[in-house]
């Protein structure tokens, strides 16, 4: 990659036995400079993105450690009452030894944590891992939500390394945010009603408006007239992509027919439809709540789910059965957006819309609603009650 396609900051050294090395170098006002050689443009570009961030939140950046871990400590100059080198930081729990004796507790428990739900604890692990418990402030935390607020998402910074990225990358958002401190919350909190930890009283005692509302972020993005075409379009144009039109037909559609989330739909199993046809099961397993439901099936979705079994394999138990997984599924849905030159759209953003698209038929009721798109309180489903037309038929034909 020549210097100049480089991103801002990052600089190329030949080495003299072959290959490249990536320089990033950090020079702000009020910091000492800082550089750092790195095998690729990605590590590079990460670490001085943290740097940046450290420093715009008031905080010493020498302790970012590692290559591909983000921050490990983000917090403060220096660990309070304890050295980074010295016998007590040593000999304290940290946050990572924490953090993974709830979690060996919880999965021998009769309540294991689903899958989904661990990644926050890992999260908060790699984060903050070296990190005596008992020396952690409510400072700390909250230096550790400015920078986190401020950290390109994974996907947007390999891209902006790449120099495939259009425009500023994206960072977590405040609901993220807000789990990943929940997550630790529990994780210390139980460390401490257990004796293996002496916890600050005052840790998650945040002043007003320092922890992110869980809403400041939400999405209420929906489908612009002709987009839903666009994305078909794009999947017929030329090139040498793992899904057809048919397949993302079937994604797209039935995720507009059924709301629901990319995981239970690539999950979805022949074995979970009625015998009438008219309805589908999603097992607790398969969704993020860890609660089961039932949905109606529209008329459209049964005809997708019938093109769906023609081309099935022998054997396949999955109905979306050319989507290995929610990943991939999602990866594929962001290149077939840019393909069809629609900006800002996430294959989650479909579950709104088909939630919007529920609300303003007037084929179902409130509760009827809820219970298929698996909103569990009136809370969280707020955002969709003017919407609603009357309605109190228990079918969608």
């Amino acid at each position: 990659m020549k210097s100049r396609e480089l991103p801002i900051g990052i600089r190329a050294f030949e080495l003299q036995g072959g290959g490249t090395t990536y320089e990033a170098r950090v020079n702000r006002r009020n910091a000492k400079p800082m550089s750092r050689r790195f095998k690729t443009v990605l590590e590079a570009t990460n670490w001085k993105a943290q740097a940046d961030a450290l420093i715009e939140g008031g905080m010493d950046p020498r302790y970012i450690v590692g290559k591909n871990r983000r921050l490990n400590p983000p917090l403060g100059t220096q660990p309070p009452s304890a050295s980074l080198s010295g016998s007590n930081f040593e000999a304290e729990l940290t946050v990572k030894q924490a953090v993974e004796k709830y979690l060996t507790f919880r999965q021998q428990s009769h309540n294991p944590l689903p899958a989904n739900s661990m990644t926050d604890y890992q999260q908060v692990a790699n984060d903050l891992g070296v990190f005596p418990v008992s020396a952690l402030r409510n400072e700390d935390l909250a230096n550790y939500i400015t920078v986190l607020l401020r950290t390109p998402i994974k996907r947007d910074a390999k891209k902006q390394a790449e120099g495939k990225l259009k425009g500023s990358p994206r960072t977590y958002q405040p609901a993220s945010v807000r789990k990943f401190i929940y997550a630790l919350k529990i994780a210390l909190e139980w460390n401490a009603k257990n004796g293996k930890a002496d916890l600050n009283p005052h840790l998650f005692a945040f002043e007003k408006k320092t922890m992110p509302s869980a809403w400041a972020g939400k999405r209420d993005r929906r489908l612009f007239d002709g987009e839903e075409a666009q994305l078909y379009a794009a999947a017929l144009s030329r090139g040498n992509f793992t899904y057809n039109e048919s397949d993302w037909q079937a994604a797209i559609g039935f995720a507009l027919e059924t709301a629901m989330r990319e995981q239970e739909i690539t999950l979805a199993r022949w074995v979970d439809i009625s015998p009438s046809g008219l309805k589908m099961h999603i097992p607790a397993s398969h969704t993020k709540t860890k609660t089961a439901r039932t949905i109606l099936l529209s008329q459209k979705a049964r005809e997708i789910l019938a093109l769906q079994k023609e081309r099935c394999p022998k054997g396949e138990a999955r109905a979306f059965h050319q989507f290995p997984n929610a990943q991939a599924l999602c990866e594929a849905f962001a290149r077939l957006r840019e393909r069809a030159g629609i900006s800002d759209l996430h294959f989650h953003d479909l579950r709104h819309e088909a939630t919007s698209r529920l609300c303003e038929s007037g084929q179902l009721n409130m509760m009827a609603i809820m219970e298929m798109t698996g909103h569990r309180s009136l809370a969280t489903f707020q955002g969709y009650v003017h919407l609603i037309a009357k309605g109190d038929s228990a079918t969608l034909d």
